[in-house]
């Protein structure tokens, strides 16, 4: 990537202060992972999670490091055919792919054919930072079909992210989509996303 691409200015952005990882919450349900996983769920893998996830399920909000030891507990136990970073990935995938199928996620993803990529990606940075307290995210145009979006103090892995934006191109039938990352710093991923023209 040229050096002047990094340079551009965002089109959209969202700081936050830096924060110690022990603070850092998501601002939704944790049994949210376990209906993206719930076909692969065994007793005792139900057990396993009640036992140790059990003081976060139910609640309204978690901590994102249990949030994140949950779900590669998941991805191990119920997708041990594929390394944790490539099931982490599907996972994301699942993610959105569930959230389609709910009476909420129909009303909001029916429109985003008739939003293109670029308009969802402008509001990336908005719509992730809804879902935690925490972390700096902004996106920038590098050029035709080519964007990047960035997220500073995450501790995410990646590849759940990933995912996500690989089955939301799939929705908006982006053609040659491909969605790399960078970790150009601790805690922060670069996402490059590319597709081809119409």
């Amino acid at each position: 990537m040229p050096a002047s691409a990094l340079h551009i200015v965002p089109l959209a952005r969202v700081d936050r202060p830096p924060m110690a990882d022990s603070a850092k919450m998501n601002l939704t349900s944790i049994n949210l992972a376990l209906q993206v996983m719930e076909p692969y769920l065994t007793p005792a893998i139900r057990e396993q999670v009640e036992a140790e996830f059990g003081a976060y399920l139910g609640k309204g909000q978690y901590p994102t490091v249990v949030g994140i030891q949950l779900v590669d507990f998941l991805c191990q136990a119920c997708l041990p055919e594929h390394a944790l970073t490539e099931a982490r990935r599907l996972f994301g995938q699942r993610s959105v792919a569930k959230y389609r199928e709910s009476i909420l996620g129909r009303v909001m993803l029916a429109a985003l054919p008739l939003m293109g990529l670029e308009r969802i990606l402008r509001q990336a940075p908005r719509q992730l930072s809804a879902v935690n307290n925490y972390g700096t995210r902004w996106v920038t145009e590098l050029g035709p079909q080519h964007w990047r979006l960035d997220c500073d103090d995450e501790i995410m892995p990646p590849e759940t992210l990933q995912g996500s934006i690989e089955v939301v191109g799939q929705l908006l039938h982006a053609s040659g989509l491909q969605v790399t990352y960078s970790l150009p710093a601790p805690k922060h991923i670069a996402f490059e996303i590319t597709w081809s023209p119409r």
